[in-house]
């Protein structure tokens, strides 16, 4: 299976000597998309699609943090190991996009709350302000 990570970038070059090349096959070996892989290193998407392409390079630290989400050693990243990675400990993705819908859900229960309870604060401010002048013009 490594060889078959390693040649599944058809764009990708015999070798897929480069870093970026190396972080586009193990995401995609993983079946992350470019924002799904950015948002769990921590960085902006142009940011991981410039690495991708070779335009620049992550620090030491984001590219320990790359390695690790897409769970390939920072070495064979670099083009220091032969692609031999062990491919079994494998991103669930039907798993971790449950889990990405549950948290969108919850996302969307808190905006709506705290919706409401600005409502209601303001609708409590708005009678409590009625009873006020009620009071004033007794």
């Amino acid at each position: 299976m490594p060889n078959e990570i390693v040649n599944a970038r058809s764009d990708a070059p015999e070798s897929d000597g480069t870093l970026g090349g190396r972080i586009q096959t193990a995401r995609e070996a993983r079946g992350l998309s470019i924002p799904q892989l950015a948002h769990r290193a921590g960085v902006l998407t142009n940011t991981l699609r410039n690495w991708e392409l070779d335009r620049s390079e992550p620090r030491v630290h984001k590219l320990q943090l790359v390695a690790g989400v897409l769970r390939v050693p920072m070495m064979w990243l670099l083009g220091s190991l032969d692609a031999n990675f062990d491919d079994t400990a494998h991103v669930m993705t039907e798993e971790t996009s449950d889990l990405s819908n549950k948290l969108n859900r919850i996302i969307d229960f808190h905006n709506r709350s705290a919706t409401l309870l600005f409502e209601v604060q303001s609708e409590i401010r708005r009678l409590q302000s009625d009873m006020d002048d009620s009071s004033a013009n007794s």
